[in-house]
């Protein structure tokens, strides 16, 4: 939620924000409906995109209800979709603000 009251100022600097999240569709329609987001949320309920990133908190096994949920953080991919910068969290109660995560974005891509 704290990136979208950023999107402007990400959009002005030709950067777009993409959410992966392990939540089913259904729910993330929910949750974007409800907080007025408008950037795009992929899900990864099978969690293969968060085992292929090496984000997978290891924490949550298969069957329990939170199985999926990634360690927190982001990625900034390059215009040739290249990995060019990341930043990771401790916990998802901490969070990097959309601010912090456009001004990081800024500097990596220079």
């Amino acid at each position: 939620m704290e990136l979208e009251q950023h999107t402007d100022a990400f959009e002005q600097a030709g950067i777009g924000i993409v959410v992966v999240t392990y939540d089913a569709p259904e729910l993330q329609q929910d949750f974007v409906d409800a907080e007025g987001i408008t950037y795009p949320f992929i899900s990864d309920i099978d969690t293969a995109t968060m085992v292929a990133l090496g984000i997978l908190n290891e924490d949550h096994q298969p069957g329990d209800r939170t199985y999926g949920i990634p360690h927190p953080g982001i990625f900034v991919l390059n215009p040739e979709q290249e990995i060019v910068g990341k930043i990771f969290v401790e916990s998802y109660r901490i969070r990097v603000d959309g601010e912090g995560v456009l001004n990081y974005a800024l500097s990596v891509l220079e």
